[in-house]
């Protein structure tokens, strides 16, 4: 793509991103605006935005927000395995648990990756896997299903 043509994609991506953002909170603070039901998605909201924010500025201060960033990224015969491997860790949710799944996708994904030192592969898949699994169960106000952690 030439350097001197207007490229809106990144653009509207920071602008999607910023307003699913913002409808989410809202939505949630229409909903109930407990504590307990805002714990983690204020937060979390006000990291997406101010990340979208420093962004967008970081881009019109280098004057790059309209134009693309070096290469294309990943070709599709390397994207779609990925999309799959999500699909079908969405899908195994119920029947591994959240904790066993999420160790699952992320070894895979690593793999997926070119990630080849084991070690690496399943120590981080573990510590960050049962580390995600035990910080939402302990913090959201439901019960998720799990299958070595409790519930």
């Amino acid at each position: 793509m030439s350097t001197n043509k207007r490229d809106y994609g990144d653009l509207l991506v920071l602008m999607a991103l910023a307003g699913f953002t913002l409808w989410y909170l809202l939505d949630a603070i229409r909903v109930s605006s407990a504590v307990q039901n805002l714990l983690l998605i204020l937060p979390l909201s006000l990291v997406v935005l101010a990340i979208v924010l420093l962004e967008a500025v970081l881009r019109l201060k280098h004057g790059t927000l309209f134009q693309r960033q070096g290469e294309e990224g990943e070709p599709l015969y390397r994207t779609l395995p990925v999309v799959g491997l999500f699909a079908a860790y969405v899908i195994s949710l119920e029947t591994l648990g959240f904790d066993v799944a999420t160790v699952v996708f992320v070894a895979l994904f690593l793999l997926l990756k070119g990630e080849r030192n084991w070690l690496l592969l399943g120590g981080y898949s573990l510590v960050f896997g049962f580390g995600v699994a035990f910080f939402f169960a302990e913090m959201l106000p439901y019960p998720m299903h799990m299958l070595v952690l409790p519930d």
